[in-house]
């Protein structure tokens, strides 16, 4: 074969190509299997005025009979709910109902409610890990909450667009407390952007969904709208986070 003609079968072998349809793979960034790397560790604490969007009864009983309990309060409040929260897993809601004033503190395993008319209930839930407050109902992995929990790494999953971490996270005492949750965490904002709750006997009970996620400060993501279905997919409540602040600093006297 001559030089001419092994030139014009590899440019005819070229062109042909050319014309093939070919698959172009985006570069994917690698997810972290170690859910260690999603904690919030630049947030210490955070204030938000909660407003409830929307709030179905029937639906909240679906999920469980303490689920309704801040909606109660929201529904019956005078405005919007102040929510403090501080790292480890310090809680503290304040309203007005009328002439009176409400305050619901959860300082990690002590649950205090305090009414203007002088009632005042206090509930240890050292044995009741799953009653318990946490960063993560705002959307968040705190330090604290991986101290009493155990994830199991289910993979990338993609999520509304984009890949997400997504863990099976339960209690290390399943003496205690045999529910889980599956979360899809976004490795960009450490955000968990869904979650799903399974009762101690391994049934889907709720959905979350956190939206409208915005970066507060430098660093520092929170979702500002989160969503709550039932296991059918029916909405039980929403809430929008308004007016939020981060790393203020919050007085430990708050939370006592």
């Amino acid at each position: 074969m001559s030089f001419r003609n092994s030139y014009r079968n590899i440019f005819g072998l070229a062109a042909l190509m050319a014309l093939l349809p070919t698959t172009v793979h985006a570069k994917v960034e690698p997810i972290s299997p170690n859910i260690k790397n999603y904690v919030a560790y630049t947030l210490k604490d955070f204030s938000a005025n909660m407003h409830l969007v929307s709030y179905n009864a029937a639906a909240g009983r679906q999920i469980n009979k303490d689920f309704g309990t801040i909606y109660d309060w929201m529904r019956k409040s005078h405005g919007d709910l102040l929510l403090r929260f501080r790292v480890p897993d310090m809680m503290r809601i304040d309203g007005r109902f009328g002439a009176s004033t409400g305050t619901y503190i959860v300082n990690e395993v002590h649950q205090d409610i305090k009414l203007g008319i002088g009632l005042h209930f206090t509930t240890n839930l050292a044995n009741a890990p799953g009653k318990r407050k946490t960063l993560l109902d705002a959307g968040l992995i705190s330090a604290d909450y991986l101290t009493y929990t155990e994830a199991k790494f289910m993979g990338a999953r993609p999520y509304d667009g984009h890949m997400c971490a997504v863990f099976d996270v339960s209690y290390k005492d399943k003496s205690e407390d045999t529910s889980h949750r599956l979360i899809w965490i976004n490795p960009e904002t450490k955000v968990t952007e869904k979650r799903e709750e399974y009762s101690q006997d391994g049934k889907l009970r709720s959905i979350w969904y956190y939206r409208d996620t915005k970066e507060i400060e430098p660093g520092v993501w929170m979702p500002t709208l989160i969503e709550i279905d039932d296991n059918t997919g029916q909405l039980a409540g929403e809430t929008e986070y308004k007016n939020m602040k981060v790393n203020i600093p919050m007085p430990l006297s708050l939370f006592k």
